[in-house]
């Protein structure tokens, strides 16, 4: 069990890391598809254009390691079942979908790997 979990984390530490910064910046702007910036704002000194419900997301990528913070962005709802954080890897239990998303999770593999790439820039 142990040599499993191992391999896991490799693997999501890997991922992690064929991110690319730039795609992850774009996205995270993106307010059609990541929709980040409705919730979060980038720092803690924030931003008129920037949400304020959720922690800012240099706090997120400094407290958590690339594979929770990805875990986390993929699907909030195995940390938190209240979340109002969509499920960006994950169409499990969902409703109310629009015709064009049903069935379709918001985020590639490749996009949430970006992300996480660009939120560990936030931290340093």
């Amino acid at each position: 069990m142990r040599a499993f979990l191992l391999a896991c984390l490799m693997v999501a530490c890997s991922r992690a890391e064929s991110g690319d910064i730039e795609r992850g910046r774009a996205l995270v702007a993106d307010r059609t598809q990541s929709l980040c910036l409705l919730c979060h704002a980038l720092t803690a000194a924030g931003d008129p254009n920037h949400g304020n419900l959720a922690p800012p997301l240099d706090a997120a990528a400094a407290r958590l390691s690339a594979p929770a913070l990805r875990e986390r962005i993929a699907d909030m709802r195995r940390f938190n079942p209240a979340t109002v954080m969509p499920p960006f890897r994950s169409t499990d239990g969902l409703r109310d979908v629009a015709p064009a998303w049903a069935g379709r999770p918001a985020l590639t593999e490749q996009q949430l790997d970006d992300l996480v790439a660009y939120l560990g820039t936030l931290s340093k």
